[in-house]
């Protein structure tokens, strides 16, 4: 007798057909009768996730050929009496290391669809100047068409390391250790790796992103490469310090010359000023002088006016008092002559000339001059 629970289904082996139950949604019991059965097993149904399926094959009736067929989850899934499911068999993880791959270690019925990752490290990459490294890398895939894959490829995670190997040694071996060093980060980049995708693409998976772990050298190229990263970190914070000396000493420099510039510019300001001063206070000095030299020459020629007008009316009053006397018939030339005072000096110019008569005469003219 077996008793079948949920989620099983009974495998009966009988003497003329082998067949397989269908699921049974509910407990039952089955009795092995040995005149009909040869045997009678319990077996697991396939449970299958949202994420997951199974490459079911099915031999075609009155045909030795057999077709394929793809069952998805969510579902259970119980195998029929002509009916198998394809096992894979892939590279797998090396037991306690997530980075080393070991053929076949992986073998399953039950195919994951959902995106998933795998860790690798590629070893003894020799760059162009002979330096041997490690290279850590993360690939992101996702299979994308299942007939495709068992089609293409009976290994899909050895054709991931090895054109990520093929990749990887074709990026650093064009370069030397310090250009990879200064370059390592364009491995983040998927144009890095055009065969890895093209390959992906060919047996129907999808490579979503790869990324740069890190990398590793010996020791004693390590040890080289600190040394050298310390020299060239001490020269380039010495020549920092340097650059900086120059910019504090230019900076005080351009200061000192402003500074100057600016004293210059001061002093010839304060000339200038000065300059200007002077010259309004000669210009107010040369106004108050033209201002005096015109008052007096305005009151020179007021006084001159005035004494022109007195002098004017004295003359008018002699010529009157001429006029007067000559009405009275008073000779104007001696009474000139009496009311002159005496003459300082008395020149006496005599000419004597003949006349027709041959005899001379002679003419004599005076001129008084007075202090």
């Amino acid at each position: 007798m077996v008793i079948l629970n949920t989620n099983k289904g009974l495998k009966i082996n009988t003497k003329i057909l082998y067949f397989l139950f269908e699921i049974f949604s509910r407990p039952c019991t089955e009795y092995m009768n040995p005149l009909i059965h040869l045997s009678i097993k319990s077996k697991n149904c396939y449970c299958l996730d949202t994420n997951q399926a199974i490459v079911v094959y099915s031999k075609k009736e009155k045909s030795d050929l057999s077709e394929i067929r793809i069952v998805k989850g969510p579902g259970i899934f119980m195998l029929q009496p002509n009916e198998w499911v394809h096992k894979f068999c892939w590279h797998g993880e090396e037991e306690n290391s997530k980075v080393k791959y070991v053929a076949g270690k992986s073998s399953f019925e039950v195919l994951n669809c959902a995106p998933d990752q795998l860790y690798y490290n590629v070893d003894e990459v020799r760059t162009a100047d002979d330096a041997l490294l490690r290279i850590k890398v993360m690939i992101f895939y996702e299979i994308k068409d299942i007939r495709k894959m068992l089609s293409e490829t009976k290994d899909p995670i050895a054709d991931f390391l090895n054109w990520c190997k093929s990749d990887v040694i074709a990026f650093t071996a064009a370069k030397t250790y310090l250009n990879f060093i200064e370059t390592c980060h364009m491995l983040n980049d998927l144009k890095n790796y055009s065969k890895l995708v093209d390959r992906s693409n060919k047996i129907g998976y999808e490579i979503t992103k790869v990324v740069f772990r890190g990398y590793f050298a010996s020791p004693k190229l390590q040890t080289l490469h600190d040394t050298s990263v310390k020299t060239r970190t001490d020269l380039r914070l010495n020549y920092e310090a340097e650059i900086q000396n120059q910019k504090q000493l230019d900076f005080n420099l351009k200061n000192e010359i402003n500074r100057l510039q600016m004293e210059q510019d001061l002093e010839y300001q304060k000339v200038i000023n000065q300059l200007e001063l002077n010259k309004a206070r000669m210009m107010e000095s040369n106004r108050i002088l033209y201002e005096e030299e015109k008052a007096k020459i305005e009151t020179d020629t007021k006084n001159k006016l005035k004494k022109l007008e007195n002098l004017a009316r004295q003359n008018e009053q002699k010529l009157e008092h001429l006029e007067k006397l000559n009405q009275m018939n008073i000779d104007l030339t001696e009474h000139l002559v009496s009311s002159m005072a005496k003459a300082d000096k008395t020149i006496k110019i005599h000419k004597q000339r003949r006349n027709l008569n041959g005899k001379e005469n002679e003419d004599s003219t005076n001129f008084h001059f007075h202090d």
